[in-house]
């Protein structure tokens, strides 16, 4: 359920001066560096100023990191050079007929990158929705329960006329996102909204609290405080007379916050994509467990490594149950419980939990399978068969259990971003052009059609 986080090396952007007598360069250059498995994209934006000379601008696509600078060093004939004092990184590279051949070091690491012109979106991303739209537009505002104001967009279809079209309120996942669930330059949400939209079906997307044109603080919020923003654009829509029944669309956590809303009673229907709807202790811990695999963790140390986490992860529970949040010793809570793990893993524990948040607290807390009993109105939940980051056979059995009247779709070959994939690796996401599989457009689709 956790979205990937891929900081590693970047954020960083270069801005490069070249001398009149280098090749010409300009257009989206990407190239990918390698972090052991995981492949970081960069982009370079070349452009020729007035006065002739060559800048360039680097985009970090899988961190949604656009325009940074750095310090060109030389840029000679066909060979560049620049460095980026913030993060102690340089680029040098040499142009060797449509490539730029060279190598990103950073920190004592050096790692090869080459650059080749970059296909357009249409063809990296060829879902995208692309302008004119045969439906309406409105970009809007509304207030969360805490007054927060909250900005989003109503995608509404034309010709609904006799028929009040039903609305969807969608929701993100984890981390901050925007209105479209924007990762890895997929814009997911409006892929739907458009898909919707063009077969009778209103929807309304926002971004989340502190991202994009969305005011308040998304570090300070809680689980609670996203399920809130939800139920406040869910009443907002409500309010709107031209629109028939309104439901929730939630992907990932937004899924789980669909869930919990929905037991409620408010929404007229909800649709999980990817939801976890078992404990987040239990799905955090699997999560963890496919980390130390990839780590080549196994055995006792594995063992020993899990324990030590679900231990870390009682403790917060118990202290978010006390409404308290107080500084764990992770070396004293291995002594208390005669755990031994690997120094990569103690530390790596260690890392995370002193960046740990009062979301985070609350995550971890959560169960909503009490909420599940709860839950009247009809239901789509569809999961992933390869999904790596929530898994299918336990929340779909969730699912079957507890609303016996939901509609339930195990999608084979489907990843967590609903991508064909074959691995399911989070790493694999980005190298997709698809953004969302057709199939589960066209049951989502026929869901909301026949409420």
């Amino acid at each position: 359920m956790k979205r990937v986080n891929l900081r590693i090396i970047l954020p960083l952007m270069l801005i490069m001066m070249c001398v009149s007598n280098m090749v010409a360069l300009s257009g989206r250059w990407r190239g990918d560096i390698a972090v052991g498995p995981v492949k970081v994209p960069l982009v370079f934006n070349f452009k020729v100023n007035d006065a002739g000379a060559t800048e360039v601008t680097l985009d970090s696509p899988q961190q949604n990191v656009k325009d940074l600078t750095a310090e060109v060093k030389y840029c000679e004939g066909d060979s560049v050079a620049v460095e980026c004092k913030m993060i102690g990184a340089v680029y040098s590279g040499k142009v060797i007929g449509n490539e730029i051949k060279g190598t990103f070091s950073q920190r004592g690491f050096n790692l090869p990158l080459t650059l080749s012109q970059e296909l357009p979106l249409s063809e990296r991303r060829p879902q995208t929705p692309v302008p004119p739209f045969p439906y309406e537009v409105k970009d809007t505002v509304f207030t969360s329960s805490d007054g927060t104001i909250l900005a989003g967009t109503l995608t509404i279809p034309a010709n609904s006329i006799g028929k009040k079209p039903n609305i969807v309120v969608m929701v993100t996942g984890s981390g901050p996102q925007n209105r479209d669930e924007e990762l890895f330059e997929h814009r997911p949400f409006a892929v739907i909204a458009d898909y919707l939209a063009r077969n009778g079906i209103a929807s309304f997307r926002y971004d989340d609290r502190g991202v994009a044109s969305s005011k308040g603080d998304f570090a300070k919020a809680t689980i609670n405080t996203f399920k809130s923003d939800a139920e406040s654009a869910l009443n907002f829509v409500k309010t709107f007379p031209e629109f028939g029944k309104a439901g929730i669309l939630g992907h990932s956590e937004g899924g789980t916050l669909a869930s919990l809303i929905a037991s409620e009673g408010n929404p007229d229907f909800i649709v999980s994509l990817a939801g976890m709807v078992i404990s987040a202790k239990e799905t955090l811990i699997a999560q963890n467990m496919l980390t130390l695999d990839q780590w080549g963790i196994s055995g006792e140390q594995k063992d020993a490594s899990l324990k030590l986490i679900e231990k870390l992860f009682d403790t917060i529970i118990d202290q978010y149950n006390q409404g308290i949040s107080t500084p764990i010793d992770l070396d004293q809570l291995c002594k208390d419980n005669s755990i031994e793990v690997p120094t990569l893993v103690l530390e790596s524990i260690k890392h995370n939990n002193a960046m740990r948040s009062g979301y985070f607290d609350s995550l971890v807390s959560l169960d909503p399978t009490e909420a599940l009993k709860k839950i009247k109105c009809p239901v789509l939940a569809i999961n992933g068969s390869i999904d790596t980051q929530v898994d299918a056979e336990k929340n779909l059995a969730a699912f079957k259990q507890y609303v016996p009247t939901a509609q339930i779709k195990r999608m084979e070959g489907l990843n967590h971003l609903m991508q064909h994939g074959k691995t399911g690796e989070t790493t694999e996401y980005t190298e997709i052009k698809e953004t969302i599989s057709p199939e589960v457009l066209q049951i989502i689709l026929d869901f909301i059609t026949k409420q």
